[in-house]
C-alpha cells in the first residue's frame, strides 16, 4: 500500500471517532409500529397478479339471409315535385266569339223591305230568333247592295247563298258560300260585296247577345 492510502484512511477514522465522542448516541428505543413495513416482490409475480383486460365485445355479421337492405336514394329521382302553374288565360276580346253555327240555332225569316219576294236579298234569315231589328237589316243591306258588282251576264237569274256573322260592334267574322251559284267567279264577288260593306251598323244595345249569324241568298237577274 502507498503511504497517501494509509494515511487517508486514518485520517477518516480519527474523524468518525471525534463525531461519535461530542454527540452521546441516544438510546431511545425505536418504536417498531412506525417501521412501514415493505414488501418487495420479483417482476414475475407482479406480472401474474395485473388483471387481465377485459375481452372486446366485436359486433358479429349477419349472413346474407339475415342481412338488412338499407334502400338509398336515386341521386336521379326529385323528392319533391313543384307545382307548375299554368298561366292565367286572359279574357278573350267580344270580337273573338265563338261562331254562331256552333249550336246550329234554328233560324228566324228576315221580313224587311230588302228580304222580301223578288228582291234581290229574298228568303234571308237570321240564327237569332231574338233579334227583330227590321231596320238593322235594312241598313246592311243596302250596303251589301251598293257594294255588289256581278262579274258575269246571264238570261236567267243567278243565286249564290252567303253565311256571315256580325258581333256587337258591327264587324264581320265569318263569310263564307254555303250554296254556290255554279259560277265560283260569282259566288267571289258576293263574298267581296258583304267584306266591302263592313263594318255594318252596331248591333242594337236592346240586344243582349252577342253574336248574329245571317244567311243571305244573292240573286243576280239582268232583267
Amino acid at each position: 500500500m502507498s503511504k497517501s492510502f494509509l494515511f487517508s484512511v486514518i485520517l477518516h477514522v480519527a474523524a468518525v471517532g471525534t463525531a461519535l465522542w461530542s454527540s452521546p448516541f441516544d438510546h431511545k428505543k425505536m418504536d417498531f409500529g412506525e417501521v412501514i413495513k415493505v414488501s418487495l416482490k420479483s417482476m414475475s409475480d407482479i406480472q401474474k397478479a395485473a388483471p387481465e383486460p377485459a375481452p372486446l365485445a366485436i359486433p358479429q355479421l349477419k349472413s346474407a339471409d339475415e342481412a338488412v337492405e338499407i334502400p338509398l336514394d336515386d341521386p336521379r329521382t326529385v323528392k319533391t315535385k313543384k307545382e307548375v302553374k299554368k298561366p292565367e288565360e286572359k279574357p278573350k276580346p267580344k270580337e273573338e266569339l265563338k261562331s254562331a253555327t256552333t249550336a246550329t240555332p234554328p233560324e228566324k225569316e228576315i221580313d224587311t223591305k230588302t228580304s222580301a219576294g223578288g228582291q234581290m236579298f229574298a228568303g234571308a234569315t237570321v240564327t237569332n230568333e231574338t233579334f227583330d231589328y227590321p231596320y238593322w237589316f235594312d241598313q246592311a243591306f243596302n250596303k251589301i247592295y251598293a257594294n255588289f258588282r256581278s262579274p258575269v251576264t246571264s238570261d236567267e237569274p243567278i243565286i249564290a247563298t252567303i253565311y256571315f256573322e256580325v258581333i256587337q260592334s258591327g264587324r264581320v267574322l265569318t263569310v263564307k258560300v254555303i250554296e254556290s251559284s255554279g259560277i265560283p267567279r260569282f259566288d267571289d264577288a258576293c263574298v267581296l260585296a258583304i267584306e266591302r260593306s263592313a263594318p255594318f251598323p252596331p248591333l242594337p244595345k236592346s240586344f243582349r247577345e252577342e253574336i248574329i249569324g245571317i244567311t243571305l241568298p244573292i240573286k243576280f237577274d239582268e232583267k
